[in-house]
């Protein structure tokens, strides 16, 4: 079955309209498309490293994207996509139409191995919540001898203070995990600063061993209402794969700014390393639930849980790759309170 989809958007990526079959895919998520920047409802589309859309708005000129691979709408297919400008009376570029053509073929049976990956992901996450439990209580013992032992030494009771917190929120969490169908947050204002510079803290002594430097470019933001465990949860695992992918040497920024976004105010989070970069046959598949023998090793989950835990604060994530010049992941956190009276630190 070749199925046909067309969008168009405005000069800022958002969604201007779409067409019926699209519409009829999308049902009551069509009608919240309208506004929002169509990587909300679809992947970003590349042409390289670049946003193929964004470029189109920028030169004014028609790109086709063959053989394009997307997960979307709990499906893998193949699209042709063209991406063509489009103009006001006086020829100025005023958005863009996507035009996308799929050919679709057993789709029951990649469902049915979508769903199954996550029905595999729910498997693991209870069984390693129960698992994780006598573990922990191992480990709050042996942090609470070494801190009588070694009390006189300064930096190393600031390392067990912050192992005893993230013990107690962690066993917290599996309490409410295991009582409840759905991820529940618990959102406070919070300073995504102070946030950033315990997980620098967490992850120093990894980096040290890598000869890895961390580097703050930090700007005015506002205080943002988030879960701080399961957002500082996301942020780690981008920190270790980072730290991971880079070896030896190099550096990971950690940038923050304010962006609009269709009239929404948003703090971007950008963790930059100065790694290889991903390779192009992986770029693609990078926010896709995990499968084949990375599955089997538990590897590849990282940045998809931190994807579902961003979006679960209505914002998004994407990855932006430079081969040879390293990675960016990129946060959207929206701003709920548009005063912005209080601002992270």
């Amino acid at each position: 079955m070749i199925i046909f989809c067309s969008f168009r958007v405005g000069r800022n990526l958002e969604v201007t309209s779409v067409n019926s079959e699209l519409e009829q895919r999308l049902g009551d998520e069509a009608k919240r498309a309208i506004g929002e920047p169509y990587y909300y409802f679809i992947p970003k589309i590349y042409s390289g490293p670049r946003d193929a859309v964004q470029q189109v708005l920028d030169e004014g000129r028609t790109i086709v994207i063959r053989g394009f691979r997307i997960l979307w709408i709990c499906d893998e297919m193949t699209m042709d996509i063209t991406i063509s400008p489009l103009y006001d009376n006086d020829s100025t570029i005023n958005g863009a139409e996507i035009a996308m053509v799929a050919s679709q073929r057993c789709l029951p049976m990649r469902e049915s191995d979508h769903f199954r990956s996550l029905i595999d992901i729910g498997k693991v996450s209870a069984t390693l919540a129960h698992g994780v439990r006598n573990p922990l209580n191992a480990i709050k013992g042996a942090v609470v001898y070494l801190k009588h032992r070694y009390g006189s030494d300064e930096t190393f009771v600031e390392f067990a203070d912050i192992i005893d917190e993230e013990i107690a929120k962690l066993d917290a969490f599996i309490t409410r995990f295991l009582s409840t169908s759905l991820l529940e947050m618990e959102k406070s204002r919070s300073d995504i600063h102070e946030l950033l510079e315990k997980i620098m803290k967490i992850t120093s002594l990894q980096a040290q061993e890598r000869n890895i430097r961390f580097v703050c470019d930090y700007t005015d933001v506002p205080l943002l209402e988030i879960d701080a465990f399961h957002l500082e949860s996301a942020i780690l695992n981008i920190v270790n794969n980072a730290i991971e992918a880079m070896g030896s040497g190099g550096t990971i920024t950690f940038r923050t700014r304010m962006t609009t976004m269709s009239s929404k105010e948003h703090v971007t989070i950008d963790i930059c390393d100065s790694g290889p970069g991903v390779p192009e046959s992986a770029f693609r598949n990078l926010l896709c639930p995990p499968s084949g023998t990375a599955r089997d090793k538990g590897r590849g989950f990282g940045l998809f849980i931190s994807r579902e835990i961003v979006q679960h604060h209505g914002g998004n994530l994407e990855i932006l790759n430079a081969k040879g010049s390293g990675a960016t992941v990129r946060l959207y956190l929206p701003v709920e309170s548009p005063q912005g009276e209080k601002y992270a630190g």
